[in-house]
């Protein structure tokens, strides 16, 4: 039976959380039940593996599920764990026929198109991003709540708002069609992420 599709998907990072484990352990605490293991920093002394192992364990623990962001292989060395894609990593179809059909499996999606290819590929839901303004991609141009909605009516399969989220504008985002959250400092970047979890999962209702 594939996992439930996340309401709040909370994506590591070391930057915003350098004590990962404890503010994962926090946030499932709070009701989170869905953790992406993204390690994006070269330097950390630990690698993916080691953070997989434990974050395994502490989601176990709580009756919540890890995902993996990019390395299949990895996914694939623990019992029912979920894989979440990159933009410009393989193609969906590809990486659901090797994972099979009773794992999560989630796209980085920024525009229609790449949304619509990856639900019809067997995705289970899209991040769609960034939503409004964000400290992890300044570059980056926000969609707005305008053109989020205007985009979420088009696809077929769950959204995620992805990009700027906090407990102040998810009632916005869930307004312009956003099945869930996916978000870092939301959680992870404030003093308590136990009191952030639960705060913004109140709001997703």
């Amino acid at each position: 039976m594939t996992p439930p599709i996340p309401k709040l998907l909370l994506i590591t990072d070391l930057q915003t959380c350098p004590d990962l484990e404890h503010g994962v352990a926090q946030a499932l605490a709070g009701g989170v039940k869905h953790i992406l293991l993204r390690i994006k920093d070269t330097r950390e002394k630990h690698s993916m593996g080691y953070w997989a192992k434990k974050l395994y364990t502490l989601t176990q623990k709580q009756d919540a599920h890890l995902l993996i962001a990019g390395d299949i292989d990895l996914a694939l060395a623990f019992a029912d764990v979920g894989l979440h894609l990159p933009e410009k990593a393989m193609a969906t179809d590809i990486a659901r026929n090797l994972l099979g059909n009773y794992r999560l499996l989630g796209r980085s999606c920024h525009n229609l198109e790449g949304a619509l290819t990856a639900i019809k590929e067997g995705a289970d839901y899209i991040t769609l991003s960034p939503l409004f303004a964000t400290l992890s991609h300044p570059q980056a141009s926000p969609l707005g709540l305008e053109k989020f909605a205007e985009l979420t009516k088009k696809i077929p399969g769950p959204v995620l708002a992805l990009g700027g989220i906090d407990s102040d504008n998810t009632p916005a985002a869930i307004q312009a069609g956003a099945y869930g959250m996916a978000l870092i400092r939301g959680v992870l970047g404030q003093p308590s992420p136990k009191e952030a979890a639960e705060q913004l999962l109140q709001k997703i209702g």
